[in-house]
């Protein structure tokens, strides 16, 4: 019995996963997704799934399944099948949230509980889902922005299916109350003591909480989006300006965590897109 679930080929923007899976033989095998939106999608063939031990379903070309982070999935697939996840993770998410108003679509969900939901496919959805899948496999330069760019479209179209938003977002889940407090606040001075005081947390007990449910602790989840921020705002301002933004007071550091995260300096990746 089969049970490799290693992608065949995957695409990583800053925000986007992107995970190609062409199955010639049969196979039965258990995941647990981790800190990213999932949307589970067929080109090919057809996949049955046991979601959260909770429901079974089948489902093919036709319709897709959107597992919130952190869901359990024991999957059966018995013919040739090729498979495309997109895997999008909170900050996106959470941002196209507060900018957008509903608008529904007359179509509401097929199957929609606490755990996931499966639908079919808008004219607006299968649209924008269709450039995604044109930009991962035609392999053109600048895919990386293009993913992130079609992704926040992506997302503004599930979240126009009635019901979506309890899944994809649930208000009730303090991680997310958490994620909109740092993502409104990070380039200020954020300690990790006063977040987890801010939730009436200890530090310890907040930094475990926020690492089960994000896979990395605050401290780097605040530094990725320091980093992100910078290197949107190289495009603008000069090196020493970028660090003082983005709230680094030393500028040696700033270089440094840049140089790791993106594998060149902050004054070498401004030439390449001055060149």
């Amino acid at each position: 019995m089969a049970s490799d679930l290693t992608p065949t080929s995957t695409l990583e923007s800053d925000h986007v996963r992107i995970l190609y899976y062409d199955f010639d033989d049969y196979i039965k095998a258990s995941y647990s997704s981790k800190n990213y939106l999932r949307f589970c999608s067929i080109l090919q063939g057809n996949k049955y799934v046991e979601i959260n031990e909770l429901q079974k379903l089948e489902y093919d070309s036709n319709s897709f399944v959107i597992l919130p982070p952190y869901s359990r999935v024991k999957l059966e697939i018995k013919e040739k099948t090729k498979a495309l996840v997109i895997e999008i993770d909170s900050y996106l998410v959470n941002y196209v949230m507060n900018k957008i108003k509903m608008e529904f679509e007359s179509c509401e969900l097929d199957n929609i509980n606490e755990e996931f939901f499966v639908g079919k496919y808008s004219t607006d959805l299968a649209e924008t889902y269709q450039r995604i899948v044109d930009v991962f496999f035609n392999r053109k330069v600048n895919r990386e922005f293009l993913i992130d760019l079609y992704s926040q479209k992506f997302v503004y179209d599930i979240f126009k299916y009635r019901g979506s938003e309890k899944i994809i977002n649930d208000k009730n889940l303090e991680i997310y109350n958490i994620l909109d407090y740092i993502n409104n606040n990070y380039l200020h001075r954020l300690k990790i003591s006063d977040i987890a005081k801010e939730f009436n947390m200890k530090e310890y007990e907040f930094t475990k909480y926020f690492k089960k449910f994000i896979g990395k602790s605050p401290k780097e989840y605040i530094k990725d989006l320091k980093l992100n921020t910078a290197k949107e705002l190289l495009k603008y301002e000069n090196v020493t300006n970028v660090c003082y933004d983005v709230g680094y007071e030393n500028i040696s550091h700033f270089i440094k965590e840049f140089k790791n995260k993106f594998g060149v300096t902050p004054n070498l990746y401004k030439k390449t897109l001055n060149s």
